[in-house]
């Protein structure tokens, strides 16, 4: 790695190919999206593993689509019907909930949505609220649901794997939903559109690119790799070697992609 690393040319200031991919993955989820965002009135669920690119695509979904399409992030801790209310009611101004009528706070909500618009709401693995010493929680995916046929809109849970579980533990909501959408890991097809688009197209490289996204970090892991590549190399395409070089500073070779 060293004599590569002495080739760098850190003033460099090549253009770089970045934004939204395409891939396989992200097509999928958006066809779900679309699908209920046409409805109108209906549920979807997208669970997928980390590192697969949802996130990415939601955002993307969202921006396209304009302002009757509304992205909330939901937060760890905060799951409950009165948190997740307290996010959404701040998001247009209307104050804290009503702590003795929850249900107003629900419309009011459902409101500013609007018949025919659709809530995303990623990392809803986090509506749920674990209980080591007992039974789990899921009131405010039954909450939400609840809003969206109030208020005539359509409703997206996307989040991790976990979102499986809805199936044996809400199966009315599970059952309600159309096209769900399950990606469980990272697939070599969407590690190659990733790198294609980034330019790189030399297949050892992106097998290596693919046994990296597999151990986790999933394609967030092969950008970043690229983008230390690019740093490494002071071009907007960086050769193999550089890409190598870049794993290896990242610590995200193992001894079978050294081989």
């Amino acid at each position: 790695m060293a004599e590569v690393v002495q080739l760098a040319k850190p003033g460099a200031t090549a253009p770089v190919t970045q934004g939204f991919v395409m891939t396989e993955s992200a097509q999928d989820m958006l066809r779900s999206l679309q699908l209920v965002r046409t409805a109108g009135d209906a549920i979807t669920l997208i669970a997928a593993a980390p590192g697969t690119g949802k996130t990415e695509a939601l955002r993307q979904f969202a921006v396209g689509q304009g302002s009757e399409v509304i992205l909330h992030t939901a937060v760890a801790g905060e799951g409950t019907p009165w948190g997740v209310a307290c996010q959404l009611m701040q998001l247009w101004n209307l104050g804290a909930p009503n702590s003795r009528n929850l249900m107003e706070s629900r419309q009011m909500i459902g409101a500013c949505v609007g018949r025919g618009g659709l809530l995303l709401v990623d990392e809803a693995q986090y509506l749920v609220q674990r209980n080591p010493r007992g039974k789990d929680t899921w009131d405010s995916l039954e909450w939400l649901r609840a809003m969206a046929e109030e208020g005539g809109f359509s409703l997206a849970f996307c989040g991790d794997l976990a979102l499986l579980d809805t199936a044996s533990r809400l199966p009315q909501l599970w059952r309600r939903m159309r096209r769900r959408v399950v990606i469980k890991s990272v697939s070599k097809a969407d590690v190659a559109a990733l790198a294609v688009h980034r330019g790189i197209t030399d297949a050892p490289i992106t097998e290596v690119l693919y046994r990296v996204a597999r151990r986790g970090g999933g394609l967030g892991d092969v950008d970043s790799a690229i983008s230390h590549a690019r740093l490494l190399s002071g071009d907007n395409i960086p050769a193999p070697a550089f890409i190598m070089a870049a794993l290896e500073d990242l610590n995200l070779l193992s001894r079978e992609d050294r081989a």
